[in-house]
C-alpha cells in the first residue's frame, strides 16, 4: 500500500475569477478528480485539494470524478458525469518504432500479477518467466505525460548501465497486450527494504566504500549521475550482503547537465550523515543550496545508527574521497538524447521531456 503522505498528489491547477479548479490524482487507485471550490479557501499552494479528497474519498462512490466545496472546505456537490471526468492518458510509444530499445526483453502487462503499490506508480509485481521461474519486479509505469517523460528517461539510463554489483538489475520492459506500448520498465525486486524503511541493520564502512566507488563508476567512467542518493533508494542485496542503488528517476547525463556530479556527491555525504545519526533535517534543504561544509564540519556527529566501525573512520573516509573527487575528470560521453519512436510520433509528449530533460534539475529539485 502507497503510504499515506504519497497518496494523493494535485497534478495542475487553474483560476478563474474568485475560483480554483485542481486536478488530483488518487495514486492508490489509480484514479483522477477534480476539486474546485473558493480560492479563499484553497490558496495557491495545493495542500487544501489534498486534504478534501483526503476528508471525503472514502465516502465517494466508485465513478465520482468532481467534487465541489464551499469556502469552508465542506462538500457542495459532485459529479459521477463521464464527461467530466478529467482522466488523461498519455499516449505511450509503440516498442516497434522504439529503435534503441529493439535489443531489449519485454513483459506484457497481463503477464504481471500485482503484488503491491508501493509509491505513486510503482508497483511490486511477479510474473513466470520462459522457464517457468516466477520473478518478483518493481514495475515503474507513468501516468502523466511528464511521468511518461521521467519514465524514458530513467529506462534509457538503466539500460545505458552495464552489469554492476552496487546497482539494482534492469529485467525488462512492459508494454501493453494491445498495440505493444511502453508503458514503463521492471527492475529486480531486492526484499528486506530500504536503508530508510529498516534502520535495524548495523551500517557497515564496506558499504560506504561500495557506495563512493559506484558513484565514482558512474560519474568519471559512465559519465551519469544519480540525482538522489537517498537512504530511501539504498537495499542491501540478501545474498551477496552488497549495498545497491536503486531509482535513477532524477539522473541524467553528465554531457547534458554540467556540475550534476557533485549533487552526487553532496547527497552522499547528507545520506550518509543521515544514516548514522537519523537526523533528516537537513535533506530539507533543496539539493543546489546543500553545503557539505554543513554536516562536515560538525565537531561531532551522534550515532543513533549501530555502526561496524568507529565514526571517525565513516566520516574520514567521507572527507578524503571529496576532496580526491575536487581533481577527479569526470567523463563527459555525449550520449544520444532517447527519442520516443520516430520523430513523427508522440510530438506532443516528446516536447514535454524534451524540455524536462534540460530544464528539470532547476524546476523540480
Amino acid at each position: 500500500m502507497i503510504p499515506p503522505e504519497y497518496r494523493i498528489s494535485p497534478v495542475s491547477q487553474c483560476l478563474f475569477g474568485d475560483s480554483k479548479i485542481s486536478t488530483t490524482i488518487d495514486y492508490d487507485e489509480r484514479r483522477w478528480y477534480t476539486i474546485t471550490g473558493p480560492l479563499s479557501y484553497f490558496g495557491e499552494d495545493g495542500e487544501k485539494e489534498i486534504g478534501v479528497l483526503k476528508r471525503y474519498i472514502d465516502q465517494l462512490s466508485p465513478n465520482v470524478c468532481v467534487i465541489r466545496v464551499d469556502e469552508n472546505g465542506l462538500l457542495v456537490t459532485v459529479s459521477s458525469d463521464p464527461r467530466d471526468d478529467p482522466t488523461f492518458t498519455p499516449e505511450y510509444p509503440r516498442y516497434l518504432t522504439a529503435a534503441s530499445l529493439q535489443n531489449y526483453s519485454t513483459v506484457k502487462l497481463s503477464q504481471l500479477s500485482e503484488l503491491d503499490r508501493i509509491g505513486p506508480s510503482v508497483d511490486l509485481t511477479s510474473y513466470l518467466d520462459e522457464k517457468g521461474v516466477t520473478k518478483k519486479v518493481v514495475f515503474k509505469y507513468a501516468m502523466t505525460p511528464h511521468g511518461l517523460a521521467r519514465i524514458w528517461r530513467e529506462m534509457h539510463l538503466f539500460k545505458s548501465l552495464p552489469t554492476h554489483p552496487n546497482i539494482i538489475a534492469f529485467d525488462r520492459i512492459v508494454v501493453d497486450d494491445i498495440e505493444s506500448r511502453i508503458l514503463g520498465f521492471a527492475t529486480i525486486y531486492v526484499p528486506g527494504g530500504t536503508l530508510d524503511d529498516n534502520r535495524s541493520r548495523v551500517f557497515r564502512l564496506e558499504w560506504l566504500q561500495q557506495l563512493t566507488d559506484t558513484v565514482d563508476y558512474l560519474n568519471l567512467e559512465l559519465g551519469i549521475f544519480h540525482g538522489d542518493i537517498a537512504p530511501w533508494n539504498l537495499v542491501i542485496h540478501p545474498e551477496t550482503g552488497k549495498i545497491q542503488l536503486l531509482d535513477f528517476e532524477r539522473g541524467g547525463w553528465l554531457a547534458h547537465n554540467v556540475g550534476h556530479d557533485e549533487t552526487d556527491i553532496t547527497c552522499l555525504i547528507f545520506t550518509v550523515y543521515a544514516i548514522i545519526t537519523e537526523d533528516y533535517h537537513f535533506r530539507d534543504i533543496q539539493t543546489h543550496n546543500r553545503d557539505p561544509e554543513t554536516v562536515q564540519s560538525l565537531e561531532e556527529w551522534p550515532v543513533i545508527c549501530e555502526l561496524d566501525s568507529d565514526v571517525g573512520l565513516f566520516r574520514k573516509h567521507l572527507v578524503d574521497w571529496a576532496q580526491r573527487r575536487k581533481t577527479a575528470n569526470v567523463q563527459r560521453n555525449k550520449w544520444p538524447r532517447p527519442l520516443m519512436g520516430n520523430k513523427k510520433h508522440h510530438c506532443y509528449d516528446f516536447v514535454i521531456y524534451a524540455i524536462l530533460l534540460d530544464l528539470e534539475d532547476t524546476l523540480f529539485q
